[in-house]
């Protein structure tokens, strides 16, 4: 799709979902804030969510290296707060590749490990449990997970006094409506014990038209049953998107969060055309505190810079009223601003090792990072000879430039514009420079 019209149907397509998340129940939201986590802020209950490791049984992976290390920096972080205790880590499905015996065996193998007793450990089966089995008959891959996890493939587990519960696919590995009654009794249960105390249910792929990959990768039965239950939190996983992205927090009938991967964050820049892998290495974690009122806070954790990210973090209070949410896709998007450079940016160009030509140029920032970049490269005759939308570095915590390679353009003189565009499809400045390519 030509860049001119990916962002015209990006900017198209933000105003529709913007009717569509109003219509079922996100609220206008117009006097979008910020809610930060208060300093006396004093934690009962921490928690991790990942999702989508896809280990392949192999112990030099790197997706295997991943969570073992998210287990040892989050025993780290929990050491140096006054709540000594990591309570949780919730794997909300796709652990495994295909769902075969050896990836379970290393996925407990670093379970293991690497976790201590006062953790719990929460899973569902996510699509890729099923991947080994679908063509002869897709519900061995109950009887593995089964075998190796948890006799019980849905669970309703108490921890500091909240509920857990976790809800897995049909043994068909594609749909829950076999599961939504379990589920709608299941959170009736828990919320009469306290109506106003969150209940943090999670599953494979997001409900439908909340967080950022829902409308491409969502469920929309789960949707109904939770629509239900203000004081939900849900988290999960499957399409990968970018957890940095404030489009992957929602707020309306209930708050949904989604979890990206572990293993490699990825995004749809225009909606349509198709999945994009940000460039570089990245992925991410949830820390997840909970008070002794119900408040909950939450920030990103970059699992391949091993920091968390600045300005990544969430504060829910009310949580059971949905008259009362801060979060909504209209509130966070009242918010946005158009991104800028850094005073003085250019666009520079250097040859890698591989004998490419690259563009480097800074970050721009708005309110919230920039989600991509338009680049258009045309030479002396102002032929386009490069034109491409490319993700931000939004996806990792550091502050790096951004690095694009062109290839192996002719020797000459070459005209670099480079547009910004925030998550909420907001046109920002322009570089326009010149490179010489020897």
């Amino acid at each position: 799709m030509p860049n001119f019209f990916a962002q015209f149907v990006s900017k198209f397509l933000t105003s529709v979902f913007g009717f569509v998340f109003l219509i079922t129940g996100s609220g206008s939201g117009s006097t979008g804030k910020e809610v930060n986590t208060p300093e006396d802020f004093k934690p009962v209950l921490r928690f991790v969510v990942c999702s989508d490791i896809h280990l392949n049984g192999e112990a030099d992976q790197e997706a295997a290296k991943r969570f073992a290390t998210l287990f040892n920096d989050m025993y780290a972080y929990s050491a140096n707060s006054a709540h000594k205790t990591l309570d949780a880590v919730i794997v909300a499905g796709d652990f495994t590749g295909g769902g075969r015996e050896k990836e379970y065996e290393m996925f407990n193998k670093i379970v293991a490990a690497n976790k201590k007793e006062e953790t719990q450990l929460l899973t569902v089966l996510g699509n890729h449990e099923f991947i080994e089995y679908r063509d002869v008959d897709a519900t061995v891959g109950y009887d593995v997970y089964k075998k190796f996890i948890n006799e019980n493939v849905d669970t309703d587990v108490v921890i500091n006094g909240y509920h857990f519960v976790g809800v897995s696919y049909d043994d068909d590995g594609k749909s829950f409506t076999g599961k939504m009654q379990w589920l709608d009794e299941t959170l009736r249960n828990a919320t009469k014990e306290d109506p106003t105390k969150p209940v943090f249910v999670y599953q494979h792929p997001a409900p439908l038209f909340t967080v950022y990959g829902s409308v491409n990768w969502g469920d929309f039965s789960t949707r109904l049953v939770l629509s239900k239950y203000p004081q939900v939190v849900n988290f999960s996983g499957h399409s990968h998107y970018a957890a940095s992205d404030p489009r992957s927090v929602w707020q309306g009938q209930f708050t949904a969060v989604g979890a990206g991967s572990l293993s490699a964050f990825m995004g749809n820049l225009n909606y349509i055309d198709g999945d994009k892998d940000a460039p570089g290495k990245s992925g991410g974690a949830w820390l997840v505190e909970c008070d002794a009122d119900g408040n909950v806070s939450m920030k990103l954790y970059d699992i391949e810079n091993r920091m968390f990210f600045a300005n990544v973090d969430y504060y829910f209070t009310n949580l059971s009223d949905s008259s009362k949410r801060t979060h909504t896709w209209h509130q966070q998007k009242a918010l946005d601003t158009a991104p800028a450079f850094p005073e003085s940016s250019v666009v520079s160009s250097f040859i890698n090792e591989n004998g490419e030509t690259v563009i480097t140029f800074p970050e721009a920032k708005g309110f919230y990072d920039a989600e991509n970049y338009k680049i258009t490269v045309t030479n002396e005759k102002s032929k386009t000879v490069y034109e491409s939308t490319v993700i931000s570095e939004y996806v990792r915590a550091t502050d790096d430039d951004v690095k694009v390679v062109l290839g192996n353009p002719e020797s000459g003189s070459y005209t670099v514009k480079v547009t910004a565009y925030s998550p909420y499809s907001a046109q920002g400045e322009t570089l326009n420079n010149k490179i010489t390519v020897e």
